[in-house]
């Protein structure tokens, strides 16, 4: 039976609800990849920084930085999880930005890629101590699954 209480509280967690989602949590926002297939960038993408496999990593890495032989659109971005797992994942708002290679973070993976461009995704928020982070790319002009993981690292 619908009572003025019920309704006084539903419409107030609505409105709860509607603001925590306006918030976009922090910088990231929570919605599940797009089932299809793999989002192919044409060519090879390495992670550089952080440096894959590495351990002790700031809780507040700022950016992930990847090596690229020609610069993708700003509509690709990144799907991160603390597991191998798509599943549960969290998207980055920002996209990929071309910076030069003396804005790269220290210390940094060496890319294979001959004369690379070095592209950004800024992070906004940090993550917590002794995670394990794992990073794959997504178009977000293609409904495409994102690519991955690219690379994962581990926090302090």
């Amino acid at each position: 039976m619908l009572t003025l209480r019920n309704l006084i509280a539903g419409s107030a967690f609505a409105v709860f609800a509607v603001a925590i989602a306006a918030c976009g949590g922090g910088g990231t926002t929570i919605q599940a990849p797009t089932p299809g297939p793999t989002c192919s960038p044409g060519e090879a993408v390495q992670m550089v920084y952080p440096i894959p496999g590495a351990t002790g990593v700031t809780d507040n890495p700022q950016q992930f930085v990847f090596a690229v032989a020609s610069p993708l659109p700003n509509t690709w971005n990144a799907y991160i999880n603390t597991s191998d797992s798509l599943s549960g994942s969290v998207q980055t708002y920002a996209g990929m930005e071309t910076i030069p290679a003396s804005n790269v973070p220290s210390p940094s993976a060496t890319p294979s890629i001959s004369n690379p461009y070095y592209q950004s995704i800024t992070l906004t928020g940090g993550f917590s101590s002794g995670e394990t982070i794992y990073v794959w790319l997504n178009n977000e002009s293609s409904n495409c699954t994102p690519l991955g993981p690219v690379g994962s690292f581990t926090t302090q």
